[in-house]
């Protein structure tokens, strides 16, 4: 199968696989939405490079499962660095090691973190216990708020770390909503029109040809350079290539 029907073919089956990873993994909302995102694009990319290593020697589905199990694995070091439990945290076992992660890497409040590992039935350990656990682990500033925010403005509170970390997520959400609706502003009149149907209204490329009148092969790549005009646009606002997918998911 050509690397572009793939992919079509195989849409909701990629998008099933990054939900479901960002699930298990805590990823909600926003966040999500930036990962989804950045697996359809990093797919996309470079004449569909990643789908073309495919060989049929698995299922497709094993096959996209690997992928984007890596670029997750890549997406989480890329946003927070190689992370290291503390010393303390390893010592204590996996529970602590999680409780960790999910408040000072991630900041999530503590009630936050209890529903997340909860959810864990392998665990066993109780809300009294994880309670215990984060009294006597090393205090460590959540990992965005430190690179985001001067030090002295911390506050200690882990609600008052939560509520920094949605303010500044609807401040870029607001900001890439404004500079995706500048940048398809911008386009040719039926590029913007491709846009529109394809992304905003959920038509499939094969619809998408028959109600322009166009060659369904070509209009592949024609989105794809769309989309590299859309990115590079963002670029010079300061906004993540990803947001060109992301776009999906706001209304039109």
């Amino acid at each position: 199968m050509e690397p572009q029907a793939l992919y079509v073919e195989h849409l909701d089956v990629i998008n099933r696989i990054s939900e479901s990873l960002c699930r298990r993994n805590g990823l909600r909302d926003a966040d999500a939405e930036d990962f989804a995102s950045e697996v359809r694009l990093k797919l996309l990319q470079d004449d569909y490079a990643v789908l073309r290593k495919f060989r049929g020697t698995s299922s497709t589905t094993t096959f996209l499962t690997v992928v984007i199990g890596n670029l997750f694995r890549d997406h989480r070091i890329k946003e927070w660095g190689k992370w290291r439990p503390s010393a303390e945290a390893r010592r204590r076992g996996e529970a602590a090691v999680l409780l960790e992660i999910a408040v000072h890497r991630d900041g999530r409040t503590f009630d936050e973190a209890c529903t997340l590992l909860e959810q864990n039935g392998r665990l066993g350990v109780t809300r009294d216990q994880l309670r215990k656990i984060m009294t006597e682990l090393p205090r460590r500033p959540a990992r965005r708020v430190v690179e985001e925010a001067n030090a002295e403005e911390l506050v200690a509170d882990d609600s008052a770390d939560g509520n920094v970390l949605e303010r500044e997520r609807a401040a870029h959400l607001k900001a890439a909503t404004e500079a995706v609706r500048r940048a398809v502003a911008a386009l040719d009149p039926e590029d913007r029109l491709i846009v529109k149907m394809r992304f905003f209204e959920g038509f499939t490329i094969a619809d998408v040809a028959r109600q322009l009148g166009v060659a369904q092969k070509p209009l592949y790549a024609r989105i794809q350079r769309i989309l590299g005009t859309l990115a590079r646009q963002l670029a010079g606002e300061g906004i993540r290539a990803e947001s060109v997918e992301w776009l999906t998911a706001q209304p039109h």
